[in-house]
C-alpha cells in the first residue's frame, strides 16, 4: 500500500501525522497540565497571604487587648460605666465620701465617641491617694485621665480635701 507513494510524500505524511499527534497530545495532556500548574501557583500565593494575615490576627488580638487596657473596655453602656465607678469607689474605699457626681458627657466625633465621667470625693490624703491608685490599677470599665486635689473651706472654719477624678471611654462609631 505504501509502495505507490514516493519518499517525499511519505515524509510529508509523517510530518503531518506528527503535527496532528502533537496538537492532540497538547490538548489532551499538556494543556490541562500547564493550566493546573498555573492555578497551583496562584493558590500557593493566596495560601501564603492567608497565613501572613492569620499571623497578623494574633498580633491584632493582642493590640486590641492592650488598647482595651489603656482606654477602657468596649461594649459597655455609659450608664454601666458610671454605676461601675460609683460601686468601685464605695466598695474599695468605704471611708471616702462621694461629694459630687457630674452627669455623663458624650462628645461625638466622626469615627469615635468620647464619654466622660467626673467624680468628686472627699477624705484624707492617704485615703484619696489609695482610691486613685485603685482606680488606676484595678478599674477596667474606664480609664482615669485626670486627677485634681484641692481644698475647700466650709464656713471659713474647716478645710476639706477633695479629689476630682475624670474618667474617659472611647467608642468606635462604625
Amino acid at each position: 500500500m505504501f509502495e505507490n507513494y514516493s519518499y517525499k510524500q511519505k515524509v510529508y505524511a509523517l510530518i503531518t501525522l506528527f503535527f496532528i499527534m502533537s496538537i492532540t497530545a497538547y490538548k489532551k495532556s499538556f494543556g490541562p497540565l500547564f493550566e493546573i500548574i498555573k492555578e497551583h501557583n496562584i493558590l500557593s500565593k493566596k495560601a501564603e497571604d492567608i497565613n501572613k494575615k492569620a499571623k497578623n490576627t494574633n498580633n491584632l488580638a493582642t493590640d486590641v487587648a492592650y488598647l482595651d487596657k489603656i482606654i477602657g473596655k468596649e461594649g459597655i453602656t455609659k450608664e454601666m460605666v458610671q454605676q461601675g465607678i460609683i460601686s468601685f469607689a464605695t466598695k474599695n474605699s468605704p471611708e471616702v465620701s462621694i461629694n459630687d457626681l457630674q452627669p455623663i458627657h458624650d462628645f461625638p466625633e466622626d469615627d469615635y465617641r468620647i464619654i466622660t465621667n467626673q467624680l468628686d470625693v472627699t477624705g484624707t490624703s492617704n485615703q484619696l491617694l489609695q482610691l486613685a491608685y485603685d482606680f488606676e490599677k484595678k478599674f477596667t470599665f474606664s480609664r482615669l485621665v485626670s486627677m485634681n486635689f484641692y481644698i475647700k473651706k466650709n464656713n471659713n472654719k474647716s478645710e476639706v480635701l477633695h479629689l476630682k477624678m475624670i474618667f474617659q471611654n472611647y467608642e468606635n462609631n462604625k
